[in-house]
Parts: C-alpha cells; structure tokens; sequence
C-alpha cells in the first residue's frame, strides 16, 4: 500500500502514519455569506478538523518538532496537500505521543481555514473573454465539476503564442482584504507547450498578477491553486478590499486546441 505523502507549509512532518478527517454539510446561516471552514475567531461551525499522526527522526527531530509548536502559537495558516486534501489549515494543537531511542512520535489537529467564495463558477454571469472566437460555457460533465453543479469552461482553437483568457468582472467590487490566500479549482485538458498560466486580480487601474504555470503539471486533473497575496508581482499596489476584476489567462508556444476551466474561486484566511 502506497504511504501517504502529506505536506504543510515548508514543516517536515516525517513519516505520517495517520490523516483522517469528516466531511459535514454546511450551515447556510453561516456569519459570512458563502463562507466555510474556520476563521480565527472560529465562525465557521462546520469546518473541517484534521487529524494527522506522524514520526520523526533522526538528528533533527526536536528541532522539527519545536518548528511545529512554533507555528502553532503563531497562528498562521498554512497551505497543505496530500492525496485526499488540497486546503489551507491552521495548526490547533500540538501532541507529544512518545519519544525513543531515535524517534518522536506526535499528532497535530488542524482545522481548515474560512474560504470566501467569491464566485461559484456555476453560471457565465459576469464572465468575459478577449480572445475572439473563444467559447465560455458552462460544464456540468466532462469534465465533472470541482464543486457545486458546474464548473466555466473555456474552448478555443488556439494559434501559436496566443493567449486563452477569461475575466470575472462583476457590478460591483469585491473585498479580500482580510485574506492571506487567492485560491480557486483549474483543469486543463492539455498541459503541452504551455508557456504562460498567469492569475491577474485588479484594483481600478491596479493590477497584481502571479504565473502559476508550476501548479499544472498534470492534464485532465483538478487542481485547487493556493496562492499567497505575497507571491503576487506588484500586490501592495492593490487595494484588496476594492477588487473589480480577476482574469485568467493561458498562451502556448504551438497551436493547439484546447480547454481549462475554473471552479469555487475565492479567498482563504
């Protein structure tokens, strides 16, 4: 049986030997409007707690260990994936189960950040494209949504180094100011050539933009991209509480015809 490889933030976690976790449905009186998971202030009644058991070793291991305690009482969120999750969490607790001869073993509880949902990608409301004789539908199969009933989806026969792009463009702005993560779901059927992947949020005429072209490694396969604020190219320039546009979008170095689409697109804590 494969082992099951976890990561959080840039913390070595050793060897887990145990992750498991519930799913629940959520209130929908939720204080947030289409919020879930769990803030700071723990307004999110239904999120999702984690637990992960795991083994460390070797010289470093207390070090490793004190690094966990550390970000525990920082109280930050971090970005975690494995097999089963691609979330942001915060560390809740910090367990010391047995130490030995050359082994620490430990349990952490995590709980899923609170996640904005800024646009559930299930109607083409307020969705644009620039790229003439692109198409943006809406898919409820093929592929199979990330989330909810639908996911967008965007076609185009594609000439050499043409970008593929769709923009979210609402009446009015919208506030991710007091979240640390812009994060949404993107497929793309054909990862071949792909010379650019790039997110751009904007502020009026403000724009902060980030390539995530590293994150599509695979074709035909969900991806819930997490994005730190940080990482975004000229993001202080930004007024996050007055955003107006996000735009995704997509060049490749050879003519090719292809889709992706975007799903649950918001904000993490």
């Amino acid at each position: 049986m494969k082992a099951l490889t976890v990561t959080l933030g840039n913390l070595n976690l050793g060897i887990v030997t145990d992750f498991n976790f519930s799913n629940s449905k959520r209130f929908e009186d939720v204080d947030l409007p289409a919020a879930r998971g769990s803030s700071t202030q723990d307004l999110g009644e239904h999120a999702t707690e984690i637990q992960l058991s795991g083994v460390l070793t070797g010289p470093s291991r207390f070090n490793d260990f004190r690094q966990l305690q550390r970000v525990c009482q920082l109280g930050q969120s971090l970005k975690m994936d494995c097999d089963v999750a691609q979330t942001v969490v915060f560390i809740r607790e910090v367990k010391l189960a047995k130490t030995g001869f050359n082994f620490l073993r430990y349990s952490l509880t995590l709980k899923e950040s609170m996640f904005k949902q800024v646009n559930a990608c299930d109607a083409i409301t307020s969705w644009f494209t620039a790229t003439e004789g692109a198409s943006v539908t809406i898919a409820e199969s093929q592929p199979l949504p990330f989330e909810g009933r639908g996911c967008l989806k965007v076609s185009h026969d594609a000439e050499a180094d043409e970008e593929l792009n769709v923009a979210y463009e609402p009446v009015d702005t919208f506030n991710l100011e007091d979240f640390d993560w812009i994060s949404f779901a993107f497929l793309i059927n054909d990862v071949a050539a792909i010379s650019s992947a790039v997110v751009t949020v904007q502020e009026g005429e403000n724009e902060a933009y980030y390539d995530f072209i590293a994150e599509l490694a695979a074709a035909e396969k969900w991806r819930r991209i997490r994005i730190h604020k940080t990482q975004f190219a000229d993001y202080d320039a930004v007024d996050w509480s007055q955003l107006s546009k996000i735009k995704f979008a997509i060049t490749k170095n050879q003519a090719r015809s292809y889709f992706f689409t975007v799903d649950d697109m918001g904000g993490y804590e």
